[in-house]
């Protein structure tokens, strides 16, 4: 099931990375791929609009505490299920960026990895939840350790329950590692987003529509063109992430990995 070898890996130096060096990589295979994700990050935004447009195309209350019809619900689960398909078919074009692949066969490959990814969000999401609910220390535990369990699914072609423990035994001896990576993305990304937002207030302010709900619009465009270039690049960094979890995995002593 699991490749011997792993594209990104090329990217890694051939032992355990650094973080920085986790880092470099992941802006690499972003920088490499950018151009061919674009695409499916910018469908990904407009998936997940289709809620909102719909509301404000039938003048409902965007509020989430007022209720809502069967055709919103609907539309909320077309959004999820859309912009997860995109998702896997990114990771497929980030990994194309270094092994050529045609997109027809990475989009049939998205939507049959997609039961399984789906199944990976929903299992990881309830175990995330509950251990949040009894102790907070395993849910935010699970929460790093899942990190990789997409990118399991989507090149390892494992079933929801096959990828999660993956994901466990890959963060095994490497959870804080992988915390502080993810730590740093997060944080990486909440800050180039709020400076991209400031921008856009800028150039709000400085052209100042005249049309009514202009402003809005044109903030609603600055962040869905935020929205669209960091989509790949947290999923760029992820795939870093896995291929380093990959490489400290492969130079374990066999003893503990059997144990493990």
């Amino acid at each position: 099931m699991k490749e011997s070898s792993f594209p990104v890996d090329r990217l890694l130096p051939p032992r355990a990375a650094t973080l920085s060096e986790a880092l470099d990589a992941g802006f690499v295979l972003f920088r490499h791929s950018l151009v061919g994700c674009l695409p499916l990050s910018l469908l990904a935004v407009l998936f997940g609009q289709l809620p909102s447009a719909y509301l404000l195309s039938t003048k409902q209350s965007l509020s989430l505490a007022d209720p809502k019809d069967l055709t919103w619900w609907a539309l909320m689960v077309l959004a999820a299920v859309g912009t997860l398909w995109c998702w896997l078919a990114i990771m497929l074009r980030q990994r194309a960026a270094l092994v050529p692949s045609a997109l027809s066969a990475d989009w049939r490959l998205a939507l049959v990895r997609l039961p399984a990814a789906l199944g990976v969000l929903i299992f990881g999401a309830c175990a995330v939840v509950l251990g949040a609910v009894l102790l907070v220390a395993p849910g935010v535990y699970l929460l790093v350790a899942f990190w990789p369990a997409l990118a399991i699914v989507v090149f390892e072609s494992a079933s929801p329950r096959e990828a999660l423990d993956g994901a466990l035994q890959l963060a095994r001896g490497s959870w804080r590692p992988l915390a502080a990576n993810l730590l740093v993305v997060i944080m990486t990304l909440l800050g180039l987003f709020v400076m991209g937002a400031l921008v856009g207030l800028f150039f709000v302010e400085f052209l100042r529509p005249a049309a009514p709900g202009a402003d809005a619009w044109m903030m609603g465009l600055v962040t869905g063109l935020l929205s669209a270039v960091f989509q790949p690049l947290f999923i760029a960094f992820g795939l870093a992430a896995y291929a380093d979890l990959r490489n400290r995995r492969a130079q374990m002593p066999s003893s503990a990995s059997s144990s493990a």
